[in-house]
């Protein structure tokens, strides 16, 4: 707590310094009407005139103009560095998102890290303008509402005064439970958020297979779950707050019968007895705001633990490297003895890989699927963190680099394409939005979608829809094709970008991938055998581990997968030609 305080609210200090002293005046006023009614009553009591009334009733009148506007200040100075705070947290997570690993990603879900980014933030700062407020309020209330009963009458105040450390103590109970409650509903909630964003995003599978009653009762269960802990979230609060309120009652009942004695014994006066009171009634408020005051704290607390999660972890190692220069030209790739697993696993995913892709030659991946491609993919491509001393870029460890200058100079067009929910030109100038459209039609030309572009009525400006719905398969792989070629990349991966189109349109691609007047060093990664034949070398994948390697001409010459693939290939082209 004292963490977050220091490093966000702290920094608009002279908001929280401005608005405490509002409140102090604040606060200051509203003890002084009920003085002001004392006199009143006092005054009308002992049947003084309109002349000493009017001064009064003046002054009473200016307490409340001028408590009106302290009041209105105090809020604004403080709920203001709230929205603050709130602006700081959402920029940084979203900030340190992009710099962690796919690990994090593979263990927190998309629905409970929005939660996170929304609910948990909003909490965060109503702990920060709400819960000060109220802190500071209520403090300074019973602090300068105390002091002015027990300058009328200090056994009466501590009479009156009686219910409220047993008040407190009940409260002790409530606050554990309360937190429990909290941390579990927004846990829930994530994890509600998580299946509607996949129930939305697969709306059209759902359809498909008629699973919208198992959707529904899968829904149901998270929901009812979620249902039970919010109604028992709410029979604390039902139960703390009535509670809480009931407290000041009770004193304005002690009030009546201890104040009555002492108004009939002289000790005080009618108006003494109106000021207590009206005393009371300024303590009710805060006193039945505690239960309000702590939910919110409480709240806070369990979100700062779930955004203290995201900052806490680390970001990808390479981050901090030392910076280098950008690639100039396609570097030549050394993998030694590559081994990798995912997070916890086991058994490694890749084994003792080792190869060399010289600068602006084809390296062409082959393997049955789960075989490691992919992974070998991400790895070259510098998204997972790995081991030092298995993976050089022009001799240089990379992970004695900066991977983001690093990053800078590859394209990698991922098997599960993504597209953004903007125009076709957006989408290709993704990595540099300010070139011509000329950069973009030189890439769509290359990437063999420059035609489907012109055919389509709004041309570049059409809208792809959500993750490129409004295109097919074919399409949006072609159009994150033409996005890498407009990256300025001197690294080229593939990942089976070319298993969506037609022979024709594959051969046309490749034809066009292989006639680049500045190769970079491309990595190929395809099933069908035809867009690796001109590869300057090719490696065969089975169980993370190399099985075979050669060019083109020496695989189809040795028995192997390699060659067994190829020939029932070319007997599928000839029965379909």
């Amino acid at each position: 707590m004292w963490s977050f305080i220091k490093k966000y609210p702290s920094k608009y200090w002279p908001w929280y310094i401005s608005g405490f002293i509002a409140l102090i005046l604040t606060t200051f006023i509203t003890t002084l009407i009920p003085i002001e009614i004392m006199h009143i009553v006092d005054a009308i009591h002992q049947q003084q005139g309109w002349p000493t009334l009017q001064p009064m009733i003046v002054r009473l009148i200016g307490f409340a103009m001028g408590l009106a506007v302290v009041r209105t200040l105090s809020r604004i100075l403080i709920f203001m560095p709230g929205r603050y705070v709130e602006y700081d947290l959402r920029k940084e997570i979203h900030a340190h998102l992009l710099t962690l690993p796919p690990v994090f990603f593979r263990e927190h879900t998309i629905g409970d890290t929005m939660s996170r980014m929304i609910n948990d933030i909003q909490a965060l700062r109503l702990m920060s303008a709400f819960g000060f407020l109220h802190i500071i309020n209520t403090t300074m209330i019973y602090v300068l509402v105390i002091v002015q009963m027990v300058a009328i009458h200090p056994m009466l105040t501590l009479w009156v005064l009686l219910p409220v450390p047993f008040a407190l103590l009940v409260i002790r109970f409530f606050v554990k439970r309360l937190y429990k409650y909290i941390k579990a509903s927004q846990e829930q909630l994530g994890l509600i958020t998580d299946f509607f964003v996949e129930s939305v995003a697969n709306m059209s599978l759902i359809k498909t297979y008629t699973a919208e009653q198992r959707i529904i009762h899968e829904m149901q269960k998270d929901n009812t779950q979620y249902r039970d802990t919010q109604i028992g979230l709410a029979s604390i609060r039902s139960t703390m707050f009535p509670f809480i309120a009931t407290i000041g009652s009770i004193g304005q009942i002690i009030l009546l019968y201890q104040g009555g004695q002492y108004v009939i014994g002289g000790q005080i006066t009618i108006g003494e007895l109106v000021a207590f009171s009206t005393y009371l009634v300024l303590l009710a408020w805060p006193t039945a705001a505690l239960s309000w005051i702590i939910n919110i704290i409480q709240r806070g607390m369990a979100s700062l633990v779930r955004v203290q999660d995201i900052l806490s972890t680390q970001p990808h190692p390479q981050l901090d490297a030392p910076t280098t220069s950008p690639m100039q030209k396609a570097p030549k790739i050394t993998l030694n003895n590559l081994t990798f697993h995912y997070d916890s696993a086991t058994k490694p995913v890749l084994s003792d890989i080792s190869l060399t892709v010289q600068p602006g030659e084809r390296l062409g991946i082959f393997g049955a699927t789960g075989s490691g491609k992919t992974t070998l993919a991400n790895l070259v491509g510098l998204l997972e963190p790995t081991a030092p001393n298995t993976i050089f870029y022009d001799d240089i460890d990379v992970t004695q680099s900066n991977v983001t200058q690093l990053r800078s100079g590859i394209s990698l067009v991922p098997q599960k394409r993504f597209l953004f929910s903007t125009t076709i030109l957006k989408n290709i100038l993704f990595t540099n939005p300010n070139d011509e459209k000329g950069a973009a039609e030189l890439a769509a030309k290359r990437a063999c979608i420059l035609g489907d572009i012109t055919d389509f009525p709004d041309h570049w400006d059409t809208m792809v829809g959500e993750k490129g719905i409004m295109l097919s398969g074919g399409q949006q792989h072609r159009l994150a094709m033409a996005r890498a070629y407009a990256a300025d990349h001197h690294v080229l991966i593939l990942d089976d970008v070319l298993s969506s189109v037609d022979h024709d349109t594959e051969h046309q691609m490749v034809e066009a991938l292989y006639n680049s007047p500045n190769p970079p060093t491309t990595i190929i990664i395809a099933h069908r055998i035809s867009a690796l034949s001109d590869c300057n070398h090719i490696i065969v994948l089975d169980d993370g581990q190399i099985v075979d390697e050669g060019t083109h001409d020496e695989l189809i010459a040795k028995d192997g997968a390699y060659k067994a693939t190829w020939q029932y290939q070319q007997m599928e082209a000839q029965f379909n030609d």
